[in-house]
């Protein structure tokens, strides 16, 4: 009894991610063809009809990923089977892509008045990184492996990332081994822009409450108006723990590393008391 794979051909290449469609032919005894990949993850839907057959999937782990086709006769017997071996490549996630449309729904900045309000100022504003000062932030702080990489950072953060990152190395295993990190705690005031004088408010990194994520060890270019497709692939990850994501910030003053409690979360956190000492 004869059952083949006519597409893909043995050794093809496919980017992750992308649809990949399969297809063969069946004998009129096969009464069901199953498709599995790596002998452990089976195709939710494969047709047959008229001695040929089909099912696509995407594959979210790159490297050599083998199909194998089963066909079962009317008895639930199987009768023949058929195999090929394809290449999934993992993209270049440091690629330089557009902004997506409709970032950041339902979550704003963290608007200074708000930080001010809820921890008071954390330290001295200054140019460059420094220790916070104000017990409201310190008492708060962590340092904890999130996953990729470890970070320091007020605890309902850090522990907003460690959910975060569970749930990207499970979904985009290959971009989560890229991700690291350019900091978290860093008292300072904002970067200003070449030629413009010291901004007069705090980073939102000064108080613990914001993340800046490198890909390979790229950090995505600022004010540029693109973004980083594995930075991209992050958002909802973050929109879905209501962190605020820079490339929202928009013109000149596009961010797209950085990742911040947005003001919405910051309030939460602080009727919750996960604020408190």
């Amino acid at each position: 009894m004869s059952l083949t794979i006519t597409n893909p051909q043995s050794n093809a290449r496919f980017p992750l991610g992308d649809a990949v469609e399969f297809n063969g032919t069946a004998d009129r005894e096969v009464a069901r063809v199953e498709l599995t990949i790596d002998n452990q993850f089976t195709f939710p839907t494969v047709t047959l009809s008229e001695g040929g057959w089909s099912g696509a999937n995407r594959f979210n782990l790159s490297g050599v990923r083998r199909i194998t086709a089963r066909g079962f006769d009317s008895s639930e017997t199987q009768v023949a089977s058929a195999e090929v071996a394809i290449q999934i490549d993992p993209p270049d996630f440091r690629r330089l892509v557009r902004i997506p449309s409709g970032i950041n729904n339902g979550v704003t900045k963290a608007r200074q008045q708000t930080m001010i309000e809820i921890f008071g100022q954390p330290g001295a504003l200054s140019d460059d990184c420094t220790s916070p000062t104000n017990p409201s932030v310190t008492n708060l702080l962590v340092t904890r492996s999130v996953g990729p990489f470890r970070v320091t950072g007020i605890k309902p953060a850090v522990e907003a990332l460690t959910r975060i990152f569970a749930k990207v190395t499970q979904q985009l295993p290959d971009l989560s081994t890229q991700l690291g990190t350019a900091g978290m705690s860093c008292c300072r005031r904002i970067r200003s822009l070449p030629g413009r004088p010291p901004s007069r408010q705090f980073s939102n990194h000064s108080w613990g409450s914001a993340v800046d994520i490198k890909i390979r060890g790229a950090l995505d270019p600022r004010g540029d108006g693109r973004t980083q497709l594995g930075l991209a692939l992050l958002h909802p990850f973050f929109n879905e723990e209501k962190f605020f994501w820079g490339a929202g910030f928009g013109g000149d003053f596009e961010d797209s590393m950085h990742f911040e409690a947005s003001d919405e979360l910051v309030r939460q956190w602080k009727r919750d008391g996960l604020l408190d000492p």
